[in-house]
């Protein structure tokens, strides 16, 4: 399809409408924020001419993950974690900040090649006779 309507005086107009920027008062970064995603999300629509078929699919994608409070899966799923540490370590080397705990997905504390353990595992050395017991589950 070659109707391309993202550029008009129209689609421009409402998208300024969408993100507040016609309105006094708000949070300007938010607004700017605003713009550019719902911006970038119909100039996705019409480069790629997605169907209304494709776009309630990913709408009850949403609804799905909302409804059942598993929302914040999508973020890791699409890259959007790996891309922020991604994103901050770069911002670190620029500053020459080095030598801290890496970020991972996989969380602070891991560490690659650790031994895995099915069921349970011994936590320490065992060395401390007079240590406590802690039990994790989860």
């Amino acid at each position: 399809m070659t109707v391309k309507i993202f550029d008009t005086p129209e689609v421009q107009d409402f998208l300024n409408a969408v993100a507040g920027l016609d309105q006094a008062g708000g949070n300007d970064r938010a607004k700017q924020i605003v713009h550019r995603l719902v911006g970038d999300l119909f100039k996705l629509i019409d480069d790629f001419d997605v169907t209304e078929e494709e776009y309630w699919a990913a709408v009850n994608l949403l609804n799905a993950l909302g409804s059942q409070t598993q929302f914040g899966l999508l973020s890791p799923g699409l890259g959007f974690d790996h891309f922020l540490d991604m994103r901050h370590d770069a911002i670190d080397a620029e500053a020459k900040r080095t030598g801290g705990t890496p970020r991972t997905i996989e969380g602070p504390l891991y560490v690659a090649g650790a031994p895995e353990a099915d069921g349970f595992a011994r936590m320490d050395d065992g060395s401390d006779p007079d240590g406590e017991t802690m039990w994790l589950t989860g």
